[in-house]
Parts: C-alpha cells; sequence; structure tokens
C-alpha cells in the first residue's frame, strides 16, 4: 500500500469501526465497472453518497474500462478522488497498479465517504475483468481478506443502477445475522418504471443449464416456492415484496460478498468477459457451503437486461452458460446438459441463418465451438457497420426494383410504416425502389390496406414458403428485416437489410446469396460433428487458480 494511503487508512480507521454508540460498524468496500458511462456512473456515485450508513465505513473504487467520452476527467473533476491508478495490462488477473499523484490536490473527495478511488484500464477488459480488477485493487489498497484494515464486504454495482438510500444497509443487516451467508443480492425494479419488480428469485436448472425464477421440476424447493410467490402476485410483477430468500443466484447489479470467504471460493472466471461471470460465482458460492439470500427488501432500479441484448451479448451468455455448468455439475448430468445446450445453439444458429439472420447464426455457432475449445475473452466478430438508408440502396443498385418488408410483430409494421415514410422523403421518385410488405396474418392491421403491395402469410411453414411465390416475378434486390424479427425463411433477394432501434435511416447490410448459405451452412455441419463428440467426452472443469 503506498504511503499516503497508508496513512489516510489509519487517520479513518477508527471512524470506520466504530458509530457514535460505540456499536462496531462493519467496512463496506463498493466497487463500480464503467465504460462509456459517465453520467450514469455520476449518478451511481452520488446515489451511495447518500446510502444510510457511516460514509466513513464506505470505500469506493470505481474500474474505468478504457472509456473514451471522458469519464476519468469527468470523475476526477467533479469528485476529487484521493487516488487515481492507471492499469496496462491485458489482463485482469496480472494487474500493474501506478497510482498517480493525487490529482486535485484536495485532502478528501466530495462524496464523503472514507476514500474514493478511480482505476483507469488500459484495455477494455469486460464486465468480468473490470471487476476483477476492483478485487484486486481493493486487496491492494485497503487489504487482503483476513490482514488488518481489510473490508468486512465487497459491495458490487452496476454503472447503470439507481438505489434506494437503505440498500447497502439492508444488505450489510442480512450479512452480519449470519456468518454462513457469503452473497447477498438485491431486488431489481424497473428504472422506467418504479413500480414493477422485474427480478427476484434465480435458481439454476441443472437438466436444461439455464436460470429461471423457480426452481425446475422435481426440485424439492419448487413447492414451498410457489406458494411463497402466490402470496405476492408471482415472482416478480407482483406486489409488497419483502422479507429474505435462500436462492441460487443473485445479480451483480447490486451484490454484497463477504470479502473473507473469496480466499475458498475465488474470484470471477476470468474467461467469461461478461454474463453469467456473477451467476457462476454464486454457484461456487454455494459448493463452498456458503449461503447466498437475496434480500426483497434491498431494492436497486436497473433496466431489464433483455433490452440491452444483442448479438455479442448472446454469443457471451451462451458460450460462458457451458462452462458455468462444466463447474456446476459432473458426471452423467454434465454430459446430458451440455448437449442439451449445443442442440439449443444448432437449432437457433440454423434458425437465424435461414430466416436471414447470418450475423446471429454465426454468432451461435462461435458460441458453440468457442465453449467446447474453451476460448475465452472479447468476441472478435463484428456487424457490418450501419449506412444511411439512401446511400445503401444506391449502393445494392436497389433503384426501380423490389424490396420485401418482413412484418411479424406489430412492432415490426411500426417499423416498416416508419421505413417507407423515410423512403418516400429521402430517395426521389425515379430512384425509389418498390417496397412490398410480407406480413404475418395475426399482426394487428394487416387487412387495413389491401393492395398489390402487401403479402399475407400464415405462421405453419407451408404457407411462409407458399406465399413466397408471388415474389418471384418481381426478383426483389433484398430484404428488409426489423430489429432481427423474421420467422420466413426468405428465398428471393441477394441483400438483407437489418433496420434497428436507431431508425430507418440507418440500414446494415449481409449478403445473403448462395455461397454466403452454403458456407454458414459449412460450418453448422462442422460444429455439428464437434459438438456429438464434445457432448459425450465433456468433462467438469476445475480451475487451477483464484480465477475461477
Amino acid at each position: 500500500m503506498p504511503e499516503s494511503a497508508e496513512v489516510q487508512h489509519e487517520a479513518a480507521q477508527g471512524r470506520a469501526r466504530a458509530s457514535p454508540d460505540g456499536v462496531r460498524t462493519p467496512r463496506v468496500a463498493a466497487v463500480i465497472v464503467t465504460w462509456n458511462r459517465r453520467e450514469m456512473v455520476a449518478s451511481v456515485l452520488e446515489a451511495i453518497a447518500k446510502q444510510d450508513v457511516p460514509l466513513a465505513s464506505l470505500d469506493v473504487f470505481v474500474i474505468d474500462n478504457a472509456s473514451t467520452d471522458g469519464t476519468l476527467e469527468h470523475l476526477i473533476e467533479r469528485f476529487a478522488p484521493e487516488a487515481v491508478y492507471d492499469n496496462p495490462t491485458e489482463r485482469a488477473e496480472a494487474p500493474a497498479f501506478e497510482r498517480r499523484e493525487n490529482p486535485g490536490k484536495q485532502a478528501r473527495n466530495s462524496l464523503g465517504v472514507r476514500t474514493l478511488s478511480v482505476v483507469r484500464n488500459t484495455h477494455n477488459l469486460g464486465g468480468c475483468g473490470g471487476f476483477n480488477t476492483g478485487f484486486n485493487i481493493v486487496a491492494h489498497a485497503v487489504g487482503e481478506p483476513g490482514e488488518a484494515g481489510a473490508p468486512d464486504y465487497v459491495w458490487l454495482v452496476d454503472d447503470d443502477v439507481d438505489l434506494e438510500p437503505d440498500v447497502c444497509a439492508q444488505l450489510v443487516r442480512v450479512a452480519e445475522s449470519d456468518r454462513a451467508i457469503g452473497l447477498v443480492g438485491s431486488r431489481t425494479v424497473d428504472i422506467r418504471d418504479r413500480e414493477t419488480t422485474i427480478e427476484t428469485t434465480i435458481y439454476h436448472h441443472p437438466t436444461l443449464g439455464i436460470m429461471g425464477d423457480e426452481p425446475e421440476a422435481g426440485d424439492p424447493r419448487l413447492e414451498e416456492h410457489r406458494r411463497w410467490a402466490e402470496a405476492f402476485g408471482g415472482a416478480k410483477y407482483g406486489h409488497g415484496y419483502h422479507g429474505t430468500r435462500d436462492v441460487d443466484v443473485v445479480s451483480a447489479c447490486s451484490m454484497l460478498a463477504r470479502w473473507s470467504d473469496t480466499e475458498a471460493v475465488g474470484l470471477w472466471d476470468a474467461r467469461y468477459f461478461i454474463y453469467c461471470d456473477d451467476a457462476d460465482w454464486c454457484l461456487r458460492f454455494k459448493r463452498a457451503g456458503r449461503r447466498v439470500v437475496l434480500n426483497l427488501d434491498a431494492v436497486v432500479f436497473h433496466t431489464p437486461w433483455h433490452h440491452k441484448l444483442t448479438p455479442a451479448r448472446i454469443y457471451y451468455a451462451e458460450r460462458n452458460l457451458i462452462w458455468m455448468n462444466q463447474k456446476a455439475l459432473d458426471g452423467r448430468s454434465l454430459r446430458c446438459t451440455v448437449r442439451a445446450r449445443l442442440r439449443h445453439l444448432l437449432r437457433e444458429s440454423l434458425h437465424a441463418g435461414l430466416c436471414r439472420r447470418g450475423f446471429h447464426a454465426e454468432v451461435y455457432l462461435r458460441a458453440a465451438r468457442d465453449a467446447m475449445r474453451g476460448r475465452g475473452g472479447k468476441l472478435d466478430m463484428e456487424p457490418s457497420p450501419s449506412e444511411a438508408t439512401s446511400a445503401c440502396l444506391q449502393r445494392i443498385g436497389a433503384s426501380g426494383r423490389t424490396l420485401v418488408l418482413v412484418i411479424p410483430t406489430p412492432d415490426s409494421m411500426a417499423a416498416a410504416d416508419a421505413f417507407r415514410a423515410h423512403v418516400l422523403k429521402a430517395i426521389p421518385e425515379t430512384e425509389r425502389p418498390r417496397l412490398i410488405d410480407f406480413v404475418r396474418n395475426d399482426v394487428p392491421g394487416v387487412h387495413d390496406r389491401a393492395s398489390d403491395d402487401r403479402i399475407v402469410y400464415a405462421p405453419h411453414l407451408r404457407s411462409r414458403l407458399f406465399r413466397q411465390f408471388g415474389l418471384l416475378k418481381h426478383r426483389p434486390a433484398g430484404v428488409v428485416v426489423f430489429d432481427h424479427a423474421c420467422d420466413v425463411p426468405m428465398v428471393s433477394g441477394r441483400w438483407t437489410l437489418h433496420v434497428g432501434s436507431a431508425g430507418p435511416d440507418r440500414i446494415t447490410t449481409e449478403a445473403c446469396g448462395l455461397f454466403a448459405r452454403l458456407g454458414i451452412m459449412a460450418r453448422w455441419l462442422g460444429t455439428l460433428g464437434r459438438g456429438l463428440v464434445f457432448g459425450f467426452a465433456v468433462r467438469p472443469h476445475r480451475s487451477r487458480t483464484r480465477y475461477g
């Protein structure tokens, strides 16, 4: 520990250990990982400063994952941290902390917490690497588990949450009630609708290798859990939640960990980058004999996870689920579960490839292949960059030709209307493509406009294929898919044009000609062959380091 940090540490030691009435106050080190969210992480810091705990018991560490939006400079100017560290490493498990001189020369940070430190990673190490960096800086600056002055708990907090003022106190209260409790988690409420609970209990389902709101069928906890959920109107979206529940998993958006337990359990699996890293850690705590507890009175406001789902995030979730199960299961149950996960990935890849989502198809295949060969870290695939709609249509030669708009959902109907309006406004009539709607028959408003420019299909496969014969005479230049929603194996059209949430003025293209599809199919068959072998040969994973 640097000398100046030691002086600060000793000066605050008494204040951190005892409250005014002489009762010992547990020490907490809060760790927040951020990437290009300077205003959001600042809001989280302000929420931490409003916590109903003695601020002299809080050491706060912000891990800046190589942000490019000026996060570090913003935090220094706004909060005057006592310490700023550079961490020029590509691996969180090999930190290289270099402390800068006090950038603002202030004696104390403006939050009022015991200490505030910011670590600037030279590389984006993901959420997993960010929190491992956080654990390492806590050990470096405050103390390893078991050392004098070390914190009692580490509080992991996401950078896009809001916190009730009593969250930290609620988490610590439950952790202090039983030394066997290793982790305590929070109830998650929708940050945009603060009356709606979106996550409470989380259980591991060994048969399918996934997580669910309730124990899986056959679990002896299921009947009691259903009685509990019924009392509140469900495991989520209910009302009046209170008390605690022993669970398998709690979310790291607000999770309190007993620091001394990390000696036996270890830190986060260095392979994961993002997703399932917190679930993996929870299951490891349970295997070590520690309790994992949800405190329903500790409320954190957060964005529903599925609103942040992208192809890359699907990759991490699917790859890491297989690794998580390799540590949670063994023997026949492991082999059956891994085969189920691989079947799921192959099925999703095939469906995506047939339904004009080539990048999704490749992502599912990569998740399977990388899980089988143990390739960790960040995904090295990127979708094509988006471009202006008018420039894209000109580049693919769509002028005067036909584009098919696939509309399987109400949201895609609204997106198609916006796209049509944009094309009418932005592209001269002489260069404008003809737009034909290909609409599923259960989408509201499908029959409101009878036209030669609308083809209606039914959900069953025969209709989805047969109705395409009406397009053959038009020889479409491409197929437009909105927010990756396509349930039709479209045959015609060399290009797939993806229109996302950014709006109708931006398009991402994929080549979907014969050779592109044959390439996906060849890789699919290769992954199938490898999966058949791996599904029977897979063995439990046991890490030889503290990282996993």
